[in-house]
């Protein structure tokens, strides 16, 4: 039998900075800064999923996060709603997204792995219920 692959362990504090840049880039409208903050966090093959999309790659999680910035009010952002957790390379928080007086538009939780140069390498994400769920 082969040796385990060799598993990298996070700080809570460099989780905390990963979730920071990762929710700010999701409330980022302008490209550029957008980009800068998806650089502090996300790795250049990592992928993206949810109910309704997989995306892979930094640019492909740009253009997603920018196409879901134009179906939602301009002034929405999220923000961390619980501590991030913790355990050896993978992360997990939930998050809500305000609106402009902020209500509440949208809740979910995210699970995350971070890869051997401290970026993201992975993120599933929940959000709201899947198209088409019973509400019971």
């Amino acid at each position: 039998m082969g040796d385990a692959p060799e598993v990298s362990v996070v700080s809570v504090e460099r989780a905390v900075e990963l979730v920071t840049a990762y929710l700010g880039a999701w409330s980022e409208r302008r490209s550029p800064a957008r980009r800068r903050l998806l650089h502090q966090c996300w790795s250049d093959a990592a992928s993206f999923s949810s109910w309704t999309i997989r995306v892979e790659g930094f640019d492909a999680m740009d253009a997603h996060i920018a196409a879901t910035l134009r179906q939602q009010p301009r002034r929405c952002r999220r923000v961390r709603t619980c501590d991030v957790h913790v355990r050896n390379n993978k992360l997990s928080f939930t998050w809500m997204l305000l609106g402009q007086d902020d209500e509440v538009v949208l809740e979910g939780s995210e699970f995350g792995e971070v890869g051997a140069d401290g970026l993201l390498v992975r993120v599933t994400s929940f959000a709201g219920q899947p198209q088409g769920a019973d509400a019971n």
